[in-house]
């Protein structure tokens, strides 16, 4: 069986390495943790507008490998189209291949002064719910959620996807993760700041602290040494930093609170979006345009 033959036959998590198929197309490149980014064509199948992960760490690609391969068929996750390693003696490090997603939530919102309407704001935020509860649907939970991991990419229909990416840091839900590092971050809850065991409520939780930053709002500082203190001052009454139009965040904040307790409700989460304001539609689209090719929400 020649090469195309195997390749054609699954292409597809595949976990083969054939040298030099895929080329970098300088079109993308980042940096992190957990690795580095870059932007590949395939060159067998002659497939553009792919991402390739490259990492040494093994622990990091195997918990990455493992989610990518249980959500690629899930909306808002990546689609997994290859993965490898790099024998030994070419450098040995772990690769997987997914399909471009879009831009970091992040990048897009610093063209506009990282502030969305409150329209957008909800939208984004019952998108994100939505997809957080798919991972944890399936048993893990992400463990980073923040600005650089969220994704948004406007598809051929117009809309606006939002997926999250980079897990890299996930582990299962149960039983529930202790932590073997420190996790403390400005998207981290009061309760990981405070090593905590992890649960779903954590990233939901990060979900909403990315949502107040593009209010935007920054109730914790920029020092890393007083998240804790002022995460624990946030959470005696998180409603005292938001006007009437914004009291959803902080309903979201208390439910998820209150839920670590009596034990998640879909019902009851998602109800907030609903009746805050029965008129609105959470689950309608991203409002946006387009300047000068670029992206930018409104």
């Amino acid at each position: 069986m020649d090469l195309m033959s195997i390749v054609n036959e699954d292409h597809q998590q595949n976990g083969l390495c054939f040298q030099n198929r895929y080329l970098e197309t300088g079109e993308f490149r980042g940096t992190g943790a957990q690795g580095r980014a870059f932007s590949v064509r395939d060159t067998i199948l002659g497939e553009n507008g792919l991402i390739m992960k490259m990492s040494s760490l093994s622990e990091s690609y195997q918990r990455e490998l493992l989610v990518l391969k249980a959500m690629t068929a899930h909306r808002g996750f990546p689609y997994l189209y290859d993965f490898f390693t790099i024998p030994e003696e070419l450098g040995g490090e772990h690769c997987f291949v997914t399909n471009y997603e879009g831009e970091c939530i992040g990048t897009i919102a610093a063209r506009s002064e990282r502030r969305f309407s409150y329209s957008n704001l909800m939208r984004i935020a019952f998108k994100l719910f939505w997809t957080l509860e798919t991972l944890h649907m399936k048993g893990f939970c992400h463990r980073d959620i923040h600005w650089e991991n969220v994704l948004l990419r406007r598809e051929r229909d117009g809309i606006l996807h939002l997926k999250i990416i980079d897990f890299g840091l996930s582990l299962p839900l149960e039983p529930s993760p202790s932590p073997e590092q420190n996790l403390t971050s400005w998207h981290a809850s009061l309760q990981v700041c405070q090593n905590q065991s992890y649960t779903r409520f954590d990233d939901l939780t990060s979900a909403i602290f990315l949502v107040m930053r593009f209010v935007p709002l920054n109730p914790f500082g920029a020092e890393r040494r007083e998240y804790q203190t002022l995460k624990a001052e946030f959470d005696q009454d998180p409603f005292e930093i938001f006007n009437d139009e914004l009291e959803w965040i902080a309903g979201l904040y208390s439910e998820v609170s209150l839920q670590r307790t009596t034990g998640y409700s879909h019902t009851d989460l998602f109800d907030i979006f609903y009746k805050f304001n029965p008129g609105f539609d959470p689950t309608s689209p991203i409002t946006y345009r387009i300047v000068r090719n670029q992206l930018i929400i409104d």
